[in-house]
């Protein structure tokens, strides 16, 4: 900053008051380049979310963070990360969902209706593991498979967690979704 600032003052020579409004401009450009990039990389860290579901209020879980996939009123196993999931952007409105612990996602299984994780999967392009929100309405919302249009369902609203194209059973809360922001 010193050198930049000698460097200027011999190439242009200015007065002490031009020379003291010069080197305040620098300091404070310097800062401010200093502010937007401490805001822009909070801007980057990854949100999470719990995903709910509206029959009996449950979250998506992995159990004990392994690739086990089913329900859960509440965890703190871990610190919860076995329950954070955040959207992440595959394209065309298309996302993967990734799980804070240990960072794999949420995939059916070769594209079957069996559910689980998986660190990462080619198969089919990569449509067992892409997955869009459905509004429904009233901040609910069903969890769609690309690959064969399926959603993410409650087998009969128990804790099991699997694919189905469709399901009107407790008028359809076992396939409505809604993600629940954490801080």
């Amino acid at each position: 900053m010193r050198k930049l600032f000698t460097s200027l003052v011999t190439l242009f020579p200015l007065s002490f008051t031009n020379s003291l409004i010069l080197a305040v401009l620098i300091v404070a450009s310097a800062g401010l380049s200093l502010f937007i990039s401490n805001k822009a990389s909070a801007q980057d860290k990854p949100s999470y979310y719990r995903l709910q579901l509206k029959h009996g209020r449950q979250y998506l879980d992995a159990e004990y963070c392994s690739t086990k996939v089913g329900l859960n009123p509440g965890s703190d196993y871990e610190d919860g990360a076995c329950q954070l999931w955040r959207l992440v952007p595959a394209g065309d409105g298309w996302s993967r969902l990734q799980l804070k612990h240990g960072g794999q996602y949420l995939d059916a299984e070769y594209c079957s209706t069996k559910v689980g994780l998986n660190p990462g999967s080619n198969y089919e392009d990569g449509a067992c593991q892409l997955w869009r929100l459905i509004p429904v309405g009233d901040g609910w919302s069903r969890l769609q498979l690309k690959h064969g249009g399926q959603y993410l369902d409650a087998d009969h609203c128990s804790t099991k967690i699997g694919l189905n194209p469709g399901s009107d059973y407790e008028d359809g809360a076992c396939q409505l979704w809604r993600l629940v922001p954490v801080e």
